[in-house]
């Protein structure tokens, strides 16, 4: 397996295009802003710099082949809970070419190493149907929450 390494600064470009790509292997690129790498970029260069994210990521060839993100949110209503923070995991993708080898679990297992870190002790994360096997396998229950898309 690869070894998991924290990404920097300079890895937002790469991650942004993975995060398209992986918009798109669900049918939800028609959604997206149009500056929508840019406003990746930008979105996670402050999340950073307020340590309130982290990816972690695997290469071959110097080339980011499975990345996860972790962030630390605070918003309604959980914001009004005693313990308002929370973990979010996202942007959990791994190129085709290189799945179902454990790059998903290993890299979401160094997310909730960096919640239990921080003391985060409720982590979220939203997961496609091929996705969800995985999460439930590593302790994750479906919630109560609903949607409707117009």
């Amino acid at each position: 397996m690869g070894e998991i390494k924290q990404a920097g600064l300079r890895d937002l470009p790469e991650i942004a295009l993975l995060k398209f790509a992986m918009f798109t292997e669900v049918g939800m690129n028609h959604i997206l802003r149009d500056d929508f790498l840019l406003a990746v970029e930008k979105t996670y260069l402050s999340l950073y710099a307020e340590e309130k994210a982290i990816h972690f990521v695997i290469r071959k060839n110097n080339v980011i082949i499975a990345c996860a993100g972790a962030f630390l949110k605070e918003d309604i209503p959980y914001c009004f809970y005693r313990n308002s923070e929370y973990g979010f995991i996202g942007d959990v993708y791994v190129h085709p070419d290189f799945r179902k080898k454990g790059y998903a679990r290993s890299l979401t297992n160094a997310a909730l190493d960096w919640f239990a870190e921080k003391g985060i002790q409720t982590i979220r994360l939203l997961a496609s149907d091929q996705a969800k096997p995985l999460y439930e396998s590593m302790g994750f229950k479906g919630t109560d929450q609903m949607m409707l898309n117009r």
